[in-house]
């Protein structure tokens, strides 16, 4: 019959209970942990007493915990809430922090390697430590459980080393405040446009959602602020109650350039949680201005000049390989001005995955995915990165044929969709444009043993004679 589960033990936790906790995690029990590395350290008990094993990840794993990388201590950085979460942390030390590396997806959405999962849990820092802008640590964090493994559980970590003063000043009311918002449940809120850019003229339609665990009686009020982030006290404000039987419209803005929306999900009086993101109204002469990107004899080029490339792979912190299915301008903007801000100097991004939400079955762009690669595109001259833009994964063995690379038929709807998209951005100057990632060329990943079909076998043949 218990909910709550709080574990005060730093890494530590009773080995002999480990059945027990894992019983009650599977069936959405909530958890809190104070300290150290989560589960790492079994306690064990015999006859001369208590006992630590040492580090092992033997007992994350199934908690979908790979490992935790160590982070800075509290020693001159700043502690900074998340401004998203009601949740009231006071300031406290730590020695030392860790970050999770942790699954949050649990069911392949495609069966392909190299692919993406469903969106089965969220991970969310309650608090940074922060040195000139940078969150260096997240010495709190929350994970959300939603389904398809310990459904309805919310986990609050405090994943750090404390000192031994936490536990005479800060200890009680921090404690209390975590049990409270684990004892909430996990829970979803996301407001978004139903595309990422729109045209001179067109209404803009934002869809809400929320789901929680357990499902709570009555009805919440959604809040929507929507303003252009070059101007943000011209305001628009849209209140609907969830859940929300059909999206928001507002009227077509009227100027060009980038809109944010903040949400607020209200119980009563109190905020319950908050979501942002946003769109563009297409800027043609915005996107078709920028650095030029070329190719000289020895290096890439800016605007004539060398490019020493750092770079960064780029695909959205919150939803990962999702990012055209699911798509945020506002944390597409948060995430490159973080890596604009690191010193990185080029983004590569592109297709991994999810090509049925993308084109035809003939390779022909759907209007939709080419507006949010025109959003990104977008974002991206914003903070002055160059893109290269990935179309296939591995092999592109996604649009029909006997073959990806000899049948004509597949070879057709590849050109299709990379020609169409290519034109619809020729003049893009600061895009290039990359073929395939990592190119193999048998179906049959990682082993590369030959595919066996027809048209392989009468190729080879041909080549043999």
């Amino acid at each position: 019959s218990a909910h709550l589960l709080v574990l005060p033990y730093g890494s530590a936790f009773p080995e002999a209970s480990w059945p027990a906790i894992h019983r009650f995690l599977q069936r959405g029990g909530h958890l809190v942990v104070v300290g150290g590395r989560p589960f790492t350290r079994a306690a064990f008990q015999d006859e001369t007493g208590w006992h630590l094993r040492p580090y092992s990840v033997r007992f994350t794993h199934p908690l979908m915990i790979d490992q935790y990388q160590a982070t800075p201590g509290s020693d001159g950085l700043e502690f900074l809430p998340n401004p998203d979460l009601p949740v009231k942390l006071p300031r406290f030390d730590w020695i030392s922090s860790y970050g999770l590396v942790v699954r949050l997806s649990a069911v392949d959405l495609y069966k392909r390697g190299g692919s993406a999962g469903s969106i089965d849990a969220r991970l969310d820092a309650l608090g940074w430590g922060v040195k000139d802008g940078i969150k260096l640590a997240a010495p709190v964090v929350q994970i959300d459980h939603l389904k398809n493994g310990f459904d309805g559980g919310r986990w609050v970590f405090v994943n750090a080393e404390l000192p031994p003063g936490f536990w005479t000043s800060t200890a009680a009311d921090m404690i209390g405040s975590l049990a409270a918002r684990a004892l909430e449940g996990s829970e979803s809120f996301v407001v978004r446009p139903l595309l990422p850019l729109y045209t001179a003229g067109e209404k803009v339609r934002i869809e809400a959602t929320w789901q929680m665990h357990p499902q709570t009686k009555g009805r919440r009020t959604v809040k929507v602020t929507i303003f252009p982030d070059a101007q943000p006290s011209r305001r628009t404000v849209l209140s609907t109650s969830m859940p929300a039987a059909k999206p928001l419209t507002i009227p077509a803005p009227s100027e060009a350039g980038l809109y944010l929306i903040e949400a607020e999900l209200l119980d009563g009086e109190a905020t319950r949680a908050r979501y942002r993101s946003g769109f563009w109204m297409r800027d043609e002469a915005f996107l078709r201005s920028g650095p030029r990107l070329s190719v000289g004899r020895d290096y890439f080029e800016v605007d004539g000049l060398p490019l020493a490339v750092l770079g960064t792979t780029h695909m959205s912190s919150e939803v990962q390989r999702l990012f055209f299915e699911q798509p945020n301008v506002a944390v597409w903007d948060r995430d490159l001005a973080h890596v604009r801000a690191a010193g990185l100097n080029m983004i590569r991004t592109g297709w991994w995955t999810g090509w049925d939400k993308i084109c035809s079955n003939a390779g022909v762009p759907h209007e939709r995915a080419l507006r949010t690669l025109e959003a990104y595109l977008m974002t991206a001259r914003r903070h002055k990165l160059p893109v290269q833009f990935n179309f296939f994964a591995f092999v592109p063995d996604i649009l029909g044929g006997a073959n990806p690379y000899l049948d004509a038929e597949a070879v057709g709807h590849q050109r299709t969709l990379v020609t169409s998209v290519v034109s619809r951005f020729r003049d893009v100057p600061f895009l290039a444009w990359d073929l395939i990632n990592e190119p193999s060329f048998s179906t049959r990943l990682w082993t590369m043993r030959p595919n066996g079909d027809p048209v392989e076998k009468t190729t080879w043949n041909q080549w043999l004679a």
